[in-house]
């Protein structure tokens, strides 16, 4: 009898078991690391060990695209600090060539008072007659200069400085008279022939008279 009475509970249904159906074991396989679950003797820590891969994966490749990313931007400022100070010493290279290069800025020979120069070619005409009207010279273009009709300017030639009297000022009659002097003296101080003491002379009363 008790035996007949324990089959038949055993055998009764159970209210409180609930069949899960198999739509949900289906969304628990489509889960990221449980796609092999449905393999024959995969369990729980096939799963579990796919799933912690996965994740190690995705980690790393963050942290290298990170790590790649900083590399990237400190090559590249690298790379443009460079550029800039090659730039930058290419610029004071060339500077420093310029400087080295570019032709002396003429200095311009202070004269003394023309009566001074007139001394000393009165003093030069029996030594050096050359020396002489070279003194001479000085006398006649200090006297412009003290008029403002010539610029204390050396690097120009006699016939560049006659040819800006007008243009500065002089008057018609001094042009006509210091023109002639200005070219007598380049054909006489500058060529291979002696100056002599008659020609110092009369180029020194010349000036005197003008000056």
């Amino acid at each position: 009898m008790t035996a007949l009475l324990l089959a038949a509970v055993l055998a009764a249904p159970c209210d409180t078991c609930v069949e899960r159906p198999v739509s949900d074991l289906s969304a628990i396989y489509e889960r990221p690391g449980f796609e092999r679950a449905r393999e024959r003797n995969s369990g729980a820590f096939a799963a579990l060990f796919a799933q912690a891969r996965a994740w190690f994966f995705s980690l790393f490749e963050t942290r290298g695209a990170q790590t790649y990313s900083n590399v990237t931007r400190i090559a590249v400022l690298i790379i443009a600090v460079l550029i800039g100070a090659i730039a930058l010493l290419r610029r004071r290279a060339k500077k420093k060539a310029t400087q080295s290069t570019a032709p002396p800025v003429p200095v311009a020979m202070q004269l003394d008072e023309p009566i001074v120069h007139r001394e000393r070619a009165e003093a030069l005409i029996t030594k050096d007659p050359r020396a002489a009207i070279r003194e001479a010279l000085f006398s006649l273009l200090a006297t412009l200069e003290r008029q403002r009709f010539a610029r204390p300017e050396r690097t120009r030639t006699n016939q560049e400085l006659a040819a800006e009297l007008p243009r500065n000022g002089a008057p018609p009659e001094l042009v006509r008279q210091v023109t002639p002097l200005f070219s007598w003296f380049d054909r006489a101080f500058y060529s291979l022939s002696a100056v002599t003491p008659d020609e110092a002379r009369k180029f020194l009363d010349d000036v005197n008279a003008l000056t």
